[in-house]
């Protein structure tokens, strides 16, 4: 792609070292270092999916920007900002663009004032996991010995990505396989000289509370847009591997015992003529006491907390985003629950200085329609990660790409909106009367910015993307 026509000093961001977002092999993205000049567009294709990464937490953005790097002009800003959102449609809009190097505000419109964000929620669920868990940690599904005579016990760990067979060291999803977990177990009851029928039960005790939230709708439920959360899942809470990332169809009844079934299928299938055979417990999820203490069988290990986190950002996927927001709340030393993540979230906010004022969260995924937030909490929590350095500063680097990647890859196409294409990165919203953005870009003179833009109560939402689209492409033609 080439060059403006004009060559302007526009300066790429650092995020990460190296960021591939493609899943199954698609174009990834990579988004370069900072150098003298903003420069083209990179291509590559990746040879995985999910985010590479160096083994250590990122360095945040803004201090590999030129700090004499000039800011925008505010009522300038302000004024074409103002112009571009009366177009969006909405009775109720919040918005808010800071300075990311100083915090300084350069757009103020409600921004004190609590929205319903859709799933811009996500970017509070993100800040915790990062928050209180290091980018390289991993989920482990264990198995072991039972309490009870002839039992062995597969054990959830907060991987929801497992799949029915062998484990895939390229991919996100099925990184862990409990194909790979079945084989382990039955050599280690082998070499332990253990044979005959052995019953097989599920410790899901990782997770606390409903599994259903109720204030989901039992619309959204029917069409899968959620489902009853588990510690433990097959391909991400669905039947079978999703064909696309952003697929809702094919939600088990209860993703627990799903598991736990292809397991058993899988313990059966490693046998082979070993004199073991396995069934499922009647009462899976009823433990003996002292089951906690068996010895450890087997386990596998899932993708990384920033390629889970980066895979649930990029297609916005609600059910990982609860899954992961609970594995946070843990990793926090709170229950695994929606409290406990709602506390972890509010946790991790306070670390990076980020006032709460207004919130509300009846979920970690942002379905709820009561979810209440500002965006001047959004804009602010994504100003601190982009300042930072420790696991919070990977957050932007999680965010798709303006016209380039996951829920923004057919986003950012007309004329006025182009601007920021492969420039800005953003957390997508979207419910019936409800569209959002939040995120970073940066201006034509390489000063980094944080945004967060929300619209209520909307009658056309094509117009309010667009409209939104317009106004960060204004943030970075400033």
């Amino acid at each position: 792609m080439p060059r403006t026509e004009k060559t302007r000093n526009r300066i790429w961001w650092a995020v990460v070292a190296v960021l591939a977002v493609a899943c199954l092999g698609v174009v990834a993205w990579l988004v370069p270092t900072v150098s003298s000049h903003r420069a083209e567009i990179f291509f590559d294709t990746a040879d995985g999916a999910g985010a590479a990464t160096s083994g250590e937490p990122a360095e945040g953005p803004v201090g590999a920007l030129p700090s004499d790097a000039a800011l925008p002009d505010a009522a300038e800003l302000g004024r074409r900002v103002d112009e571009v959102l009366a177009g969006a449609g909405g009775s109720a809009v919040g918005a808010q663009v800071l300075d990311v190097e100083t915090g300084q505000p350069l757009y103020s419109r409600d921004d004190a004032e609590p929205l319903a964000p859709a799933s811009n929620l996500k970017v509070l669920t993100a800040l915790s996991l990062l928050s209180h868990s290091h980018p390289e940690d991993r989920y482990r599904t264990e198995s072991r010995l039972g309490a009870a005579p002839g039992s062995v016990t597969l054990v959830a760990g907060g991987d929801t990505m497992l799949s029915d067979g062998a484990s895939d060291p390229a991919d996100v999803m099925g990184r862990a396989g409990l194909g790979d977990l079945a084989e382990q177990t039955v050599g280690s009851l082998e070499r332990r000289g253990v044979e005959g029928p052995q019953q097989v039960r599920l410790d899901a005790s990782r997770f606390s509370g409903p599994a259903l939230n109720p204030a989901w709708s039992p619309e959204d439920l029917a069409l899968g847009y959620a489902t009853g959360v588990h510690p433990i899942a097959l391909w991400d809470h669905h039947t079978a591997r999703p064909q696309f990332p952003e697929d809702v169809s094919g939600r088990p009844a209860d993703a627990g015992l799903d598991a736990l079934n292809a397991y058993v299928t899988a313990l059966n299938a490693a046998a082979g003529d070993s004199g073991l055979s396995f069934s499922a417990a009647p009462d899976p999820r009823q433990l003996p006491a002292g089951d906690a203490d068996g010895a450890r069988l087997g386990g596998v290990s899932s993708a990384t907390v920033l390629e889970q986190a980066t895979y649930m950002m990029e297609n916005s996927d609600n059910v990982l985003a609860e899954v992961l927001g609970r594995n946070a709340a843990i990793a926090a030393g709170e229950e695994g629950s929606l409290e406990g993540g709602e506390a972890a979230i509010r946790r991790a906010l306070a670390e990076v200085g980020v006032g709460v004022d207004g919130l509300v969260l009846e979920d970690l995924c942002g379905l709820a329609p009561g979810n209440r937030v500002t965006t001047a909490t959004l804009a602010s929590a994504m100003a601190a990660a982009a300042r930072g350095d420790g696991p919070v500063a990977d957050l932007p680097g999680t965010l798709p790409v303006a016209a380039g990647s996951g829920t923004l890859a057919d986003r950012f196409d007309d004329p006025a909106e182009q601007p920021a294409a492969g420039y800005a990165r953003a957390k997508t919203g979207t419910l019936l009367e409800v569209t959002g953005l939040t995120g970073i870009t940066t201006t034509s003179q390489g000063r980094l910015l944080a945004f967060s833009l929300l619209v209520n109560d909307l009658d056309d939402a094509g117009a309010a993307r667009d409209a939104l689209d317009t106004a960060v492409a204004d943030l970075s033609t400033s």
